[in-house]
């Protein structure tokens, strides 16, 4: 026999060594060049949202409350509420101005002489989860972000009450 028998898919390839390395190569210079074009577009991706994190970075120096409109911080919301809290801010997106709203977390220089906060605090004392309704307070959802990330929770509003969830340890 002068051909390579191989057995793929349940057919049989009848065809010389230099077909099957042919073939073969194909394969491998295509399976290379996906590659190659995936990390191109990974790194790509990766540097510019970098750079989008790094300006914000930038406008988060510091101010008590921070306003950046959606089409100046073209992040995921994950990103944006890791990079705020990171640096010590709560974050809130407002939809109706069509942009974040940021407050510094820092529980001694905002918002502590509400006694409405002292209130709510009570609530937040180490369960997993809490609900409160919204009309139960006149506290902005800023305020109340604020209060929840010092007590080590998150707050979003869901319909007409606001889940308080504890954060998960860091591991």
């Amino acid at each position: 026999m002068s051909g390579v028998e191989v057995i793929v898919a349940g057919s049989r390839f009848k065809g010389s060594q230099a077909e099957m390395l042919g073939t073969a190569g194909t394969l491998a210079a295509i399976f290379l060049v996906a590659a190659v074009v995936f990390i191109f577009v990974h790194n790509k991706r990766e540097k510019t949202r970098r750079e989008r994190i790094r300006r914000l970075v930038q406008q988060l120096d510091g101010r008590p409350l921070v306003y950046v409109p959606y089409r100046d911080c073209l992040l995921t919301v994950p990103d944006v509420l890791s990079t705020a809290q990171a640096h010590g801010y709560a974050m809130a997106p407002d939809p109706a101005a069509s942009r974040y709203e940021f407050a510094r977390g820092a529980p001694q220089t905002a918002f502590t002489g509400n006694p409405l906060l002292r209130e709510v605090a009570a609530h937040l004392d180490g369960r997993p989860r809490h609900r409160m309704a919204v009309f139960y307070t006149s506290l902005s959802l800023v305020e109340l972000m604020v209060l929840a990330h010092s007590r080590g929770y998150t707050v979003q509003r869901n319909g007409r009450n606001y889940e308080f969830m504890r954060h998960q340890e860091a591991r």
